[in-house]
């Protein structure tokens, strides 16, 4: 469990620092994101052998949920546990975001 939650801080900083450098999102609004992304992320059973950097694609419709379009991880249960937990997820987002493309890396840590 105390890994999890290493891997769920790692995971907020990266989403933190990469919305930031590719949106005009406002910093309280990026603040809003990260909380909201590890309360999807936060129920993982994922047994993770070695640390793995994955870069998720995504982009928001105009009601700002949340679709997958892609990772490049080439493990079947990290791409499956990415898709479950953010696909179709709503964001709240003060911003029109919709239609907007995001590239995420997430850093999951060995278990």
């Amino acid at each position: 469990m105390n890994t999890f939650k290493t891997l769920l801080l790692a995971t907020l900083i990266t989403f933190s620092s990469q919305i930031s450098a590719s949106t005009t999102i406002p910093v309280d609004d990026l603040k809003t994101v990260s909380q909201q992304i590890q309360t999807f992320l936060n129920n993982s059973e994922l047994h993770i052998n070695d640390e793995v950097i994955v870069t998720v694609k995504f982009k928001l419709d105009e009601n700002n949920k949340i679709t997958v379009i892609s990772n490049d991880s080439d493990d079947y249960e990290i791409s499956k546990f990415i898709r479950t937990s953010l696909n179709l997820k709503e964001l709240s987002i003060d911003e029109d975001s919709s239609h907007k493309t995001y590239y995420v890396p997430v850093k999951f840590l060995s278990s």
